[in-house]
C-alpha cells in the first residue's frame, strides 16, 4: 500500500487576517506576528525533526514567506503550487467576513458564502473550490508516493481537507477555529484519507508569548 504524508501549515497572519478582512486570492504579505509565526513553525520543525522530501506552498506570498521562514535553516526549495491558493472570493475580496457568512446570535447575511449554492461573481462557490482541493492534494499523492511533505497553505483549504477526512458536509459547523501557522498532519493511502494529528497550537502560542 503506498501513502504520502503531509503536513499542512496555514500561513502566518497577515494585516488583513488582523483586521477580519477576506484575501481569497488577493496577494497580502506577513505582517510582523505573522513572521514571528512562521519563526514558531521552524522551531517546531526543528523539535519534530521530520526528513522532509519536499516543501511545496500556495503561490500567495503570505504562504510562500511562511514557507521560506520556516524552512529556511534547511535549504529546501519551496514549490509553488497555483492549485494549492485559497477559495476565490471574487467580488467580495477585502470585505469584513463577518458579514457574509452566518455567525451565531447575529443576523443572517444577506450573501452567505457559506451556502453551496451560492454563486461567487468572479470568484468559485463552495463546491468548486472543495473539488479543486481535494483533486490537488490526491495529484500530489499520486506524483510523491511514499513521500513526506510539508505543504503550506490557507484556512480554506485546511478547512475542506478536515471535511473530506471527516467524511463532514460543507454546511456543518467546524468545532474549532483555523489558527494562523497551526500545523495539520494527515496521510493519503491508496484507500483513504486519514488524520494523524490535527491543529497542533502549541508552538504558535508559546510564541504568541513572546510577542
Amino acid at each position: 500500500m503506498t501513502r504520502t504524508e503531509i503536513w499542512l501549515i496555514r500561513h502566518g497572519e497577515t494585516d488583513w487576517n488582523a483586521e477580519q478582512r477576506l484575501q481569497g486570492w488577493r496577494d497580502i504579505p506577513l505582517n510582523d506576528v505573522g513572521k514571528a509565526q512562521a519563526l514558531s513553525v521552524q522551531r517546531y520543525l526543528e523539535q519534530q525533526r521530520i526528513d522532509f522530501d519536499a516543501v511545496l506552498s500556495s503561490d500567495l506570498q503570505r504562504a510562500i514567506q511562511t514557507a521560506q521562514i520556516a524552512f529556511e535553516p534547511y535549504g529546501y526549495q519551496v514549490e509553488q503550487l497555483s492549485m494549492l491558493r485559497e477559495r476565490n472570493y471574487g467580488i467580495y475580496e477585502g470585505q469584513p467576513w463577518q458579514q457574509l457568512i452566518p455567525l451565531p446570535g447575529r443576523q443572517a447575511p444577506t450573501i452567505n458564502l457559506r451556502d453551496p449554492q451560492t454563486e461567487i461573481p468572479e470568484g468559485e462557490s463552495l463546491p468548486v473550490f472543495y473539488q479543486r482541493i481535494i483533486r490537488a492534494f490526491n495529484q500530489i499523492a499520486q506524483d510523491r508516493p511514499q513521500q513526506k511533505l510539508a505543504v503550506v497553505a490557507h484556512g480554506g483549504v485546511i478547512d475542506m481537507v478536515w471535511r473530506h477526512i471527516k467524511n463532514i458536509d460543507l454546511t456543518s459547523q467546524r468545532p474549532y477555529k483555523i489558527m494562523n501557522a497551526s500545523v495539520n498532519h494527515f496521510r493519503i493511502t491508496t484507500q483513504q484519507w486519514e488524520e494523524v494529528a490535527w491543529a497542533q497550537t502549541d508552538h504558535i502560542e508559546m510564541a504568541n508569548e513572546g510577542l
